[in-house]
C-alpha cells in the first residue's frame, strides 16, 4: 500500500510539473494539439498509479517525451503563421453586418441553435445587433456589437515579426499594403512584436525590446 502511496505522489509530481511547464493557460482555453497531449498524460500517469506491476518508468518516460512533443509544437508554430494555422486552425468570421456567413456555419459544422446558444451567454438575443462574430482557434466566440460604433474589426496583420496571412484576407488586406505601412513608418517587419489594423483602419504597433 505504502508503495503504491509513493508512486502515486511521485506521478502527480511528474505530471504536475509537466503541466505546470507548459503554462499558465486556462483548460478552457488550450488549443486541440495541447488537450490532446494532456490526455495523454493523464491516461499514461493513470497506468502505473493503478498498476504496482507497470514500471513507474513506463509512465514517466513516456510523459517527458510528450512534453518534448509539445516544446517542439510550440516552437514550430511561433516560428511560422503556416504551421500554425495547420495546428491550431484560424480565426473565422461567422457573422458580419448582422448576418450569418452560412458557408462558414457549415465549415464550422456550427448549428444555428448552437450559435445562438454561445451568442446569449454574451447576451446578444438577435443576430440583427451582431457587427461582428469571431470564432477563434480554441472554439470561443467574441463579439462587436451594432452599437460599438466599429468600421472594422481591429485584428493583428503582424505577430512577432510575421505577416498573419488569414487576417489579412479577413481585412481585405495584402502584403504589399502592409509593407507599405512599415514603410511610411520607417520600420521593419522583424523588428515589430505586434501590429493591429484597428477599427478605424489605423496602424498601430510596438516593437520588439533591443536586447542589450
Amino acid at each position: 500500500m505504502l508503495v503504491v502511496f509513493f508512486r502515486s505522489l511521485i506521478l502527480y509530481v511528474v505530471t504536475f510539473l509537466v503541466i505546470r511547464l507548459m503554462g499558465k493557460r486556462e483548460l478552457s482555453k488550450v488549443q486541440p494539439f495541447e488537450l490532446a497531449i494532456i490526455i495523454l498524460i493523464a491516461d499514461l500517469a493513470s497506468g502505473p498509479m493503478a498498476s504496482p506491476g507497470i514500471s513507474i518508468f513506463d509512465g514517466i518516460v513516456p510523459i517527458v517525451a510528450l512534453l518534448i512533443c509539445y516544446i517542439i509544437f510550440t516552437f514550430l508554430i511561433q516560428s511560422s503563421n503556416k504551421v500554425q494555422e495547420v495546428v491550431c486552425g484560424k480565426i473565422v468570421v461567422i457573422i458580419e453586418n448582422g448576418k450569418i456567413l452560412e458557408a462558414e456555419l457549415k465549415k464550422q459544422q456550427y448549428t444555428i441553435a448552437d450559435l445562438m446558444s454561445q451568442l446569449r451567454k454574451k447576451d446578444i438575443f438577435k443576430v440583427q445587433d451582431v457587427k461582428y462574430a469571431i470564432i477563434e482557434t480554441n472554439g470561443d466566440l467574441n463579439i462587436i456589437k451594432m452599437d460599438q460604433n466599429t468600421d472594422k474589426i481591429p485584428l493583428n496583420i503582424i505577430e512577432d515579426g510575421k505577416i498573419t496571412d488569414n487576417n489579412l484576407e479577413i481585412l481585405s488586406f495584402d502584403v504589399e499594403k502592409v509593407n507599405k505601412l512599415l514603410e511610411n513608418e520607417k520600420i521593419k517587419l522583424e523588428d515589430v512584436l505586434i501590429g493591429t489594423m484597428d477599427e478605424n483602419s489605423k496602424f498601430i504597433y510596438q516593437l520588439k525590446e533591443v536586447e542589450k
